[in-house]
């Protein structure tokens, strides 16, 4: 899709971002302590929140977390969170998007794989 736009959620963008999973989910999610916990979530490394937008305007967002394995290779994986499109650009591969940007993300961190997490729905993949 043209004019698609991929990037770190900033603290400007929760409102609007963070608006696309309470109306997918029907749910109201607490800004206060959001704002009030924002700077340690996301000056966290291991957190990665992204956004995706068009002509400025917020139309997608995900929460990718690094998991360090203790096991085997010791290679860090994958899980990604509230991902979600705004109901009004869906069928516009805005999904498939994010989840490209999110498998460069883990092919460059050498993860052993990603697993999605979804409402009620879980799956993995190995990173090749």
């Amino acid at each position: 899709m043209e004019n698609l736009i991929i990037e770190k959620l900033q603290k400007s963008d929760l409102k609007e971002a963070i608006g696309i999973y309470d109306d997918n989910h029907n749910l109201k999610t607490n800004y206060e302590r959001l704002f009030r916990e924002y700077d340690k979530i996301y000056s966290n490394p291991d957190y990665l929140n992204i956004v995706v937008k068009i002509e400025g305007k917020i139309v997608g967002m995900a929460s990718v977390v690094v998991n360090h394995d203790i096991v085997e290779e010791l290679r860090p994986f994958l899980t990604v969170w509230n991902l979600g499109v705004h109901k009004d650009y869906r069928r516009k591969k805005i999904g498939k998007a994010m989840l490209d940007y999110i498998y460069a993300y883990a092919k460059e961190l050498d993860c052993a794989f990603i697993a999605l997490m979804l409402k009620g729905i879980s799956y993995s993949s190995k990173v090749l």
